[in-house]
C-alpha cells in the first residue's frame, strides 16, 4: 500500500457522537499518564463532559500544534483543542518518513493485552461463528465483530483483500453502545447464507428480513468476549497465536497472518 493510500485509509475527520462510535474499554491502556499536566487534565474534564459514555485513557499534546493525542482503548485519535473534531488513524512526519503513532500503539496494544485472560484461537467454538473462506482458505483468523461498530465494517473491507484466508466472525453485540445490534446480529445468524448476509450489512447497512432462529451463540459470543476481557470491536485472534485490539489494515493483516 502506497504512503499517500495509507494516509488516505488511516487520516479521517470525524464530527459524530463519540458514544457511538468508540467503544467503552476498561484496561491498563486506561489509565492516564503521570504526573498529570495541567492543560492535559482540563482537556480530559471537557471530553468527559462531552462524551460521558467513553473512557479516556492517555492524553498528551501531538507532534502539531493544536491537535491532542487522545487514546481510547487501543484507539487513538487527534482532537483539536476546543473538543470537537476528531481525526482518526497515525499521525506522520513526511519529512522523516516517520510514522508516529505506530510505537505508542503498539505499547496499547501490548498493555491491552497484558491485562486480558487468555484466549488463543483453540479455544474458540467456531461453530458459533460465521465461517468466511476465501482462495484455499488456509490460513485462518477469528474477528470479534459488532455490525454496528464503524471500525468493524472498515476492518471488513481491508480483510475482502487478503486471499487464502480463512474469516471466523464472532458476532459480539455491544448493547450498552449499539442497542439495536443484537437484533442485527440475530438476523443475520438466521439468514440461509450466513455469510453473504454479514458482507451485504457491513457493506450497505441493510439486515436481511427477520427469521426464527436460535440466538443462543450470539448469546454464547457475547459472554465468551465478556470472560476474555474483550471490552471493544474489532478483535482479532490469528491461528498463529497473534492477537490484536482495533483495525488493521491490509498490510499489517498479511503480515500477521505470514508469521509462523
Amino acid at each position: 500500500m502506497s504512503t499517500y493510500k495509507m494516509i488516505n485509509f488511516r487520516a479521517r475527520k470525524v464530527l459524530a457522537t463519540l458514544s457511538l462510535a468508540i467503544p467503552v474499554i476498561a484496561s491498563a491502556a486506561d489509565a492516564p499518564s503521570l504526573p498529570a499536566d495541567p492543560a492535559a487534565t482540563a482537556m480530559r474534564q471537557m471530553l468527559a463532559q462531552r462524551y460521558p459514555n467513553t473512557k479516556f485513557g492517555d492524553i498528551q499534546r501531538s507532534a502539531v500544534p493544536g491537535l491532542w493525542e487522545v487514546w481510547m482503548g487501543p484507539n487513538v485519535a487527534y482532537v483539536t483543542d476546543e473538543g470537537r473534531h476528531f481525526v482518526f488513524g497515525h499521525l506522520y512526519d513526511m519529512q522523516t518518513q516517520t510514522d508516529l503513532t505506530a510505537a505508542k500503539k503498539e505499547q496499547v496494544n501490548l498493555r491491552l493485552e497484558a491485562a486480558k485472560p487468555k484466549l488463543s484461537f483453540a479455544d474458540l467454538p467456531l461453530n458459533d461463528a460465521i465461517k468466511t473462506v476465501r482462495g484455499n482458505g488456509q490460513r485462518k483468523l477469528a474477528v470479534f465483530s459488532d455490525p454496528h461498530c464503524p471500525y468493524c465494517r472498515d476492518l471488513e473491507k481491508e480483510l475482502s483483500q487478503i486471499d487464502n484466508v480463512t474469516v471466523y466472525t464472532f458476532m459480539f453485540p455491544i448493547a450498552s453502545i449499539h442497542p439495536e445490534a443484537a437484533s442485527v446480529a440475530q438476523s443475520i445468524w438466521c439468514a440461509k447464507d450466513r455469510p453473504a448476509a454479514w458482507k451485504a450489512f457491513m457493506a450497505t447497512g441493510k439486515a436481511p428480513q427477520p427469521q426464527r432462529c436460535t440466538s443462543a451463540p450470539i448469546e454464547r459470543n457475547v459472554e465468551l468476549a465478556n470472560k476474555a476481557g474483550i471490552g471493544g470491536t474489532p478483535y482479532i485472534i490469528f491461528a498463529n497465536g497473534d492477537k490484536a485490539a482495533g483495525l488493521l489494515d491490509a498490510a499489517n493483516l498479511e503480515r500477521r497472518l505470514s508469521r509462523n
